[in-house]
């Protein structure tokens, strides 16, 4: 799935984006309650990828200026989407069911979950990443870097994004075309399963994965 979204103005597209927080929100609720279809206790909610392979260890930057290095989140659960900031349905869709997910997770679980979401827009700076993740969780980590880095990144992970040519063309305004898979990284640093939009929405299936991964025992519905 890919999405094509006007990226300025920089600020309404921030308050669009919280206004679709609140109003996809209460939507997504409502589907996560109604469920699905009980998954079978040996198999995975999302796309397994056997054998699991060592996921890309990507270096980029935080919303805090700080360095983030995958090769340090060893030991968590790493959640990564890729996005920007003033995509007006899927990112902020996709994550507000991931914080959903995180937040239904017992206390001991949910402390080992991280959140990355990896700007694809290179009109998304530090400050922008810092007003948007908190819309979702403060726990989230926005991430940003050289064009060459996230490109590498986006390809080590088989995530596509474009400038849409059939749209806008202006150096500050302009649409992107992006995928919109999730990808769940265990704790040793391997890439173990992937995500559609749609499957977000689960949280209980998205937990009984991330409970899973971690080695912990299953929540009771």
């Amino acid at each position: 799935m890919s999405e094509s979204s006007a990226g300025k103005p920089r600020r309404s597209g921030l308050r669009l984006a919280l206004a679709l927080i609140v109003l996809v929100g209460g939507t997504i609720l409502i589907i996560a309650g109604m469920g699905s279809p009980k998954k079978d206790g040996a198999a995975w909610f999302g796309k397994s990828l056997e054998p699991s392979r060592a996921a890309y260890p990507f270096e980029l930057t935080d919303q805090d200026g700080k360095p983030f290095r995958l090769l340090d989140q060893r030991g968590s659960l790493v959640m990564l989407h890729f996005g920007f900031t003033c995509c007006p349905n899927i990112c902020p869709a996709s994550l507000a069911n991931i914080a959903a997910a995180r937040r239904a997770l017992p206390e001991d679980a949910r402390n080992r979950v991280r959140v990355a979401f990896i700007s694809v827009d290179k009109r998304d700076d530090i400050a922008d990443l810092k007003k948007y993740m908190p819309m979702f969780d403060e726990k989230f980590t926005g991430l940003t870097g050289s064009p060459e880095a996230i490109g590498n990144t986006a390809r080590a992970y088989g995530a596509f994004y474009r400038k849409d040519p059939k749209g806008p063309q202006g150096e500050e305004d302009y649409l992107i075309d992006h995928s919109s898979s999730t990808y769940l990284i265990d704790p040793s640093g391997n890439l173990r399963l992937t995500y559609k939009m749609e499957q977000l929405a689960d949280a209980q299936a998205m937990v009984g994965d991330m409970l899973r991964v971690l080695g912990l025992p299953q929540t009771k519905d």
